[in-house]
């Protein structure tokens, strides 16, 4: 093989020491091993003989990633060479970039998953190779500012990948247009609510159905069909909390979403 350096120090001395290296371990080899997981070995070790700098580009990014996250794949990989010069020089040097691009890979992996459902093998078996193996813990524990960050953030995006998540459309069960009418209330004006306000709305108008047709002999005001209920009985403020608890909830799973 040709002397050239491949990409840059950092992949070309990973992908050398994961293809044709000893047992060692290296921090360019862990990564070099979570990119074979997620784009196959027999790929990479054919793009690396050949030296095919574009072709390793199209790989990393054939699944839907932007050039700019393989840009600072490139980068961070670079700033760690320079972090192993500083860190033979003072031995109690950590840094921050060695969980900066492990969670570029976990990126990489979630992207790549998007393509092709992963099994629950597969992410258990990404997730082992980027967090669980020995000397990557001992290797983060000497060398990182915040060991378990890589970690955090896998817990967290992970959550994404489980097949145990469903997304169900919830339909909710609507009333009559002409029930809605007795209590003021248009039907194109609920179907617009979240379900969960409509189910408390709901909630709200059978029971003072139920109360309106109590056989208890006493006397009851009957409503017509024209009749609009006014905060004066307590449905518009009713319908104030239940819309104040319903925006509370959807503004938490928003942010639920948001973060993992």
């Amino acid at each position: 093989m040709e002397n050239k350096i491949f990409v840059n120090s950092f992949i070309d001395f990973g992908m050398q020491e994961f293809f044709y290296g000893n047992n060692g371990f290296s921090f360019e080899k862990h990564v070099i091993e979570c990119l074979v997981h997620i784009y196959g070995k027999k790929a990479l070790k054919s793009i690396y003989d050949a030296r095919n700098e574009d072709a390793f580009s199209d790989t990393i990014l054939k699944y839907g990633i932007k050039p700019n996250v393989y840009d600072n794949f490139l980068r961070d990989t670079s700033k760690y060479e320079k972090f192993k010069e500083e860190k033979e020089k003072n031995l109690a040097a950590k840094t921050d970039v060695t969980c900066t691009i492990e969670i570029e890979l976990a990126t990489l992996y979630i992207q790549r998953c998007l393509s092709f459902t992963p099994t629950n093998d597969d992410i258990a078996g990404f997730e082992n190779e980027l967090l669980n193996d020995f000397d990557v813990i001992k290797f983060h524990f000497n060398t990182s500012l915040e060991p378990n960050k890589t970690r955090e953030f896998w817990e967290k995006k992970k959550k994404l990948l489980s097949d145990d998540i469903e997304l169900v459309d919830i339909k909710p069960d609507y009333l009559d247009e002409f029930t809605y009418a007795r209590f003021g209330v248009k039907l194109e004006d609920v179907r617009k609510m979240d379900y969960r306000m409509v189910d408390e709305l709901n909630k709200y108008i059978r029971a003072k159905l139920k109360e309106d047709n109590d056989d208890s002999g006493n006397e009851k005001k009957k409503l017509g069909a024209n009749t609009i209920i006014t905060s004066g009985n307590g449905f518009i403020d009713a319908l104030l909390i239940i819309s104040i608890i319903v925006t509370e909830i959807s503004i938490g799973m928003i942010y639920y979403f948001l973060h993992v």
